[in-house]
């Protein structure tokens, strides 16, 4: 029996989707913030120069005189970081949705018995590494069950045939319970 070195995987999603993620994520947040920045200065523009043209100064400190507009450009930032998390996030989850969906339609295949099915994903899907594990997994398992049927096609010929010798037969059970046994049941 041949044993197999795999490489262990502790992630799901690739690391450069991951750093996709997180860059369009960091990227719409910086956006935000300057849009929220540049929000700031126009309406503190807006009202230190009508509290100017009006020539009276208000008797109120310069952080109670802009608190609405900083309370419309904090609201402002909220929802625009909110909606960008949100945008980024179903664009991940479509991402990892489809392939996923895929392989469990294909696995129900597999499960129902259909080893000669090979699961194909798109080059730059997320869990391709995993979808050619299983395909290399159906592929040894048709490859050993191909085997075990023609060693039980073997065995059954030996026992209709009268002219076998019993060491013959029992040879053939042996290769045969051989076959069998690389299955852990």
């Amino acid at each position: 029996m041949e044993t197999h070195q795999h490489k262990r995987r502790t992630y799901y999603i690739k690391n450069s989707i991951q750093g996709k993620f997180i860059l369009q994520f960091v990227t719409l947040s910086l956006f935000g913030g300057i849009a929220a920045l540049a929000a700031f200065n126009f309406l503190a523009y807006k009202k230190i120069d009508a509290v100017l043209y009006s020539m009276r100064l208000p008797n109120v400190s310069a952080g109670g005189l802009l608190w609405r507009e900083m309370l419309y450009t904090n609201i402002f930032v909220a929802v625009f970081i909110l909606l960008a998390f949100i945008f980024t996030a179903k664009r991940l989850f479509i991402r990892i949705h489809g392939p996923l969906k895929k392989m469990t339609n294909d696995l129900g295949r597999i499960a129902n018995g259909d080893l000669n099915l090979a699961i194909s994903l798109r080059n730059n899907d997320e869990f391709r590494d995993v979808a050619e594990n299983i395909n290399d997994m159906t592929q040894e398992l048709n490859r050993r069950l191909s085997r075990i049927r023609q060693l039980a096609d073997e065995v059954i010929a030996a026992a209709e045939n009268a002219q076998t010798s019993p060491a013959k037969l029992r040879e053939s059970i042996a290769a045969l319970k051989a076959a069998t046994g690389s299955f852990v049941l």
